[in-house]
């Protein structure tokens, strides 16, 4: 009976276009989306995820874009480390030219996004290094290579090894590619960022709020207050998560700017309004004070879910251009 309800529910997912099983290992719910222009889908198990690749939301971006965006990502190595890092390495100096040279397990790598780095010849997986510049030497003792052959033709290093030595790079940005680290930017921001942080914001924002008068020895009135307070310390937490929300929609609106298939002129000028929306509600929460701070919060939120839907209209006249072109329609 398992094994028939099993795949009964996969006939369910592979026939019907409005049926998606949720991608989440640990969950086996089927969603039901309901309507169109929705950029993602939120699980009952609160996992949320796109409709049509089923990765992580990436509105308004495109599936394809999402992809070469984060093999880039991963590549560059820009979601382990801070992509503005000062980075300590180990290496050598070249014994004639005086190249700092970085050694990665057995290969021999120049590292680009480094500065002061050189490249060299990768031979084997043995201590001779040929630099660019020509010179041969050990990678163990900094010797001449020359010099480790003994008259009877026997090998060894005439120097004991010497230590690596230690070098402070600065990772260099391209500077053409602005829009790509805003992305990471704002990927950074939502994914380190400390939302206890955050909210311990909103429980300041909340103690600005002065209890009404002639409710000290009032029980009723004090019950009211406190539930009224309650009522605007949730609100204030949804408004910690509508941040992290619209830092991912800054995210991938920098995605589009840059390209990366799509057509960027469409998305660049959305993404500082955005920009200023995220920043202004941050600013709010962390000095804002009593009901005109809430008010103003309620005003921006109101701002940004209009451009949101001007967002979802581009988005929509982007896929009919797409159909257009290609002729046919995925499901």
């Amino acid at each position: 009976m398992n094994i028939y309800e099993r795949n009964i529910e996969k006939c369910l997912v592979n026939l019907s276009r409005s049926h998606v099983k949720c991608p989440s290992k640990s969950c086996s719910n089927i969603v039901q989306v309901i309507g169109s222009g929705i950029d993602h889908v939120r699980c009952r198990c609160s996992h949320q995820f796109c409709i049509s690749c089923k990765q992580e939301p990436h509105f308004p971006s495109t599936c394809n874009a999402y992809r070469v965006y984060m093999d880039e990502v991963f590549r560059n190595g820009d979601l382990i480390s801070d992509y503005n890092a000062i980075t300590q390495v180990k290496g050598r100096n070249c014994i004639s030219c005086n190249n700092f040279i970085e050694k990665n397990g057995s290969f021999y790598f120049l590292n680009q996004s480094m500065s002061k780095l050189d490249f060299f010849f990768f031979l084997g997986g043995c201590n001779h290094m040929t630099c660019r510049c020509g010179a041969e030497f050990c990678w163990s003792c900094i010797g001449y290579w020359k010099d480790h052959y003994a008259p009877d033709g026997t090998f060894r290093c005439p120097k004991e090894a010497v230590p690596l030595q230690e070098e402070i790079l600065a990772k260099q940005h391209n500077q053409s590619r602005r829009y790509y680290y805003n992305a990471i930017y704002h990927r950074r921001e939502r994914a380190f960022q400390i939302q206890s942080k955050q909210n311990e914001n909103a429980k300041r924002l909340l103690g600005t709020i002065p209890l009404e008068k002639g409710t000290l020895f009032n029980a009723t009135l004090i019950k009211s207050q406190i539930d009224k307070r309650e009522s605007v310390l949730r609100h204030l937490y949804e408004m910690v998560k509508y941040i992290g929300y619209l830092h991912r929609i800054c995210e991938f609106l920098a995605v589009s700017a840059e390209g990366y298939g799509n057509n960027p002129s469409e998305f660049r000028n959305s993404l500082q309004p955005f920009e200023t929306i995220v920043f202004n509600m941050s600013q709010i929460l962390e000095g804002g004070k009593g009901y005109k701070a809430i008010e103003q919060i309620k005003q921006l939120h109101i701002t940004s879910e209009k451009l949101i839907e001007r967002l979802r209209r581009a988005v929509t006249l982007r896929e009919l251009r797409r159909i257009n072109t290609t002729g046919y329609v995925t499901s």
